[in-house]
C-alpha cells in the first residue's frame, strides 16, 4: 500500500493528500479504518472508475458484505460503498482535527502557568 499508515500513525502525521492503495484484504481494512478516524473529507476511487468524495461515518467490517458509509460532499443523503468495491482512498479534505490536542494543551497550561504568576 502507498504511504504506509503505520509508519504515518507512530509519527503522528497528517495524512491530508495521502493516497493508499490497498493490495490485501488487510491492507483494506486498515485504510478504510485510517478514513473512518479521519476527520476530513476522503475520495474513494472505486474499482470502476467512479471517484465518490465525503466523509466516512461509519464501517462495517463483520458482516458477510463489508461496507463502508458517507456523506457524500455536494449531496444529500448517505452513500454505501462495498470494501469490495474500494480501489484507492485519497485523503482529500483538511482534517479538521490534526494537531488539536497539542494546541489545547499548550492552551491550558500558559493558562495555569498565568493564573499561578498572578497570586
Amino acid at each position: 500500500m502507498s504511504n504506509d499508515p503505520q509508519h504515518s500513525e507512530r509519527r503522528g502525521e497528517n495524512f491530508e493528500g495521502a493516497i493508499l492503495c490497498p493490495g490485501t484484504q488487510e491492507e483494506l481494512a486498515k485504510a478504510v479504518d485510517l478514513a473512518f478516524d479521519y476527520r476530513g473529507d476522503v475520495t474513494i476511487e472505486l474499482i470502476s472508475g467512479e471517484r465518490v468524495e465525503g466523509y466516512v461515518f461509519n464501517r462495517v467490517a463483520s458482516q458477510p458484505k463489508a461496507y463502508l458509509e458517507l456523506f457524500p460532499k455536494g449531496r444529500p443523503g448517505i452513500r454505501m460503498v462495498g470494501y469490495d468495491e474500494v480501489a484507492s482512498i485519497t485523503f482529500s479534505g483538511e482534517d479538521t482535527a490534526f494537531g488539536k490536542s497539542w494546541d489545547i494543551w499548550i492552551t491550558k497550561k500558559q493558562g495555569e502557568e498565568k493564573k499561578a504568576s498572578s497570586k
